[in-house]
């Protein structure tokens, strides 16, 4: 398994060699950009904490800092239930697509032999299935025809 993924990363054009570089090289970065970020927030909250305790005191300034927290926590909470709940609910459909279009497939298959039976479909129908089919699954496209002018013509 782990020799596949760098596989399927590479039929899907992922370079995943330049891709670690550039995150390693970026990591001091990315960190340092992390750290103060992390800073920033600390003092906002701090900001907070202080205009919260001039306003209602500094029994109820860390109580109110912590459930808003809490609240976004929660909002957060469900909004990731609701994208799993629509990505099971996307996975089951393709599932039942998929044992729709095999059950079909094998339906087709066992009338097959019951089709063969019958001259007309046997000579006609087969040769016209074939054809339909190379047609459909043709991967060259055929070039369009240049549409005649009148001075084509000329």
């Amino acid at each position: 398994m782990g020799a596949l993924i760098p596989l399927v990363a590479r039929l899907l054009g992922i370079e995943t060699d330049v891709l670690l570089r550039r995150l390693k090289e970026n990591a001091v970065a990315f960190t340092a950009i992390a750290l103060f970020a992390l800073i920033g927030l600390v003092f906002l909250l701090v900001a907070a904490y202080t205009a919260l305790t001039w306003w209602v005191g500094p029994l109820w300034s860390p109580l109110i800092i912590a459930a808003a927290a809490f609240v976004i926590a929660i909002i957060l909470y469900i909004a990731l239930q609701i994208q799993q709940a629509a990505l099971r609910r996307r996975e089951e459909e393709r599932k039942r697509e998929a044992e729709t279009t095999a059950v079909m497939a094998g339906a087709a298959l066992s009338a097959l032999p019951e089709l063969f039976h019958n001259p007309l479909v046997r000579n006609v129908g087969l040769p016209v299935a074939i054809y339909a089919a190379l047609l459909l699954f043709s991967s060259s496209p055929r070039p369009k025809r240049a549409a005649k002018t009148d001075s084509d013509h000329s």
